[in-house]
């Protein structure tokens, strides 16, 4: 009897070590591929910035959106998403840089203009990263992480359509936004919770809506 109780906590343990290693192994590859997603988008656009401006500006900023909302939404945790939409981040500025030869300026605007709109630019896609990932709770404060979410992926596409803003782009109708308009009501769908995705859509509106205000005001 004692035998078979100590053998039944081996095979537990013996599980419970395995359950560990395969979580350990999903999130280093979670965490390589961040990285390495990041550098091949980085890539990709500054490859966009030799070629005609239209397809540079339907390319950035959405699809580095895009990037650290699937990162967010599949980390295993608070930390890992916060880590991995870091580590993203980062790989698209080192691409950049590795792919302008270290040029002042000429990275920067595959990223949004001068340093102040890069860094702007750099926290908002962490942020909506790590938002990503909390819109998996199943609860009110999820419904607001994805309405924060795709309200700051909303911000990016008022600060283009505005003229004065930083980061303004003549001729954004009407592609440009309808690529805004696509991803944002996609976020909505994919982070929101059914009938609460009315709530996430609410939180977007109400955050594109201040930003403008606050914009127009300026």
């Amino acid at each position: 009897m004692i035998g078979g109780s100590v053998a039944l906590v081996e095979h537990d343990s013996v599980l419970d070590f395995a359950a560990g290693d395969r979580r350990d192994r999903l999130i280093l590859r979670h965490i390589v591929l961040s990285l390495f997603a990041g550098m091949l988008l980085g890539g990709v656009g500054a490859l966009l910035l030799s070629g005609p401006e239209v397809v540079h500006t339907l390319y950035n900023p959405y699809a580095y959106i895009l990037l650290v909302v699937v990162i967010g939404r599949t980390a295993v945790g608070f930390g890992w998403a916060v880590l991995s939409g870091m580590l993203a981040t980062f790989g698209t500025i080192l691409s950049l840089l590795l792919a302008t030869g270290f040029r002042s300026g000429t990275w920067s605007m595959s990223l949004g203009g001068d340093g102040t709109a890069v860094n702007l630019m750099i926290a908002k896609l962490v942020a909506i990263g790590v938002l990503s990932y909390l819109a998996k709770r199943r609860d009110r404060w999820g419904d607001l992480a994805a309405g924060g979410a795709a309200g700051l992926a909303l911000l990016s596409g008022i600060d283009r359509a505005l003229p004065g803003a930083a980061d303004h782009v003549p001729g954004f109708l009407p592609w440009d936004a309808l690529i805004m308009t696509a991803l944002v009501g996609g976020m909505i769908l994919s982070l929101g919770r059914g009938c609460d995705r009315f709530c996430s859509g609410a939180v977007a509106l109400v955050l594109g809506a201040s930003y403008f205000v606050f914009l127009a005001g300026l």
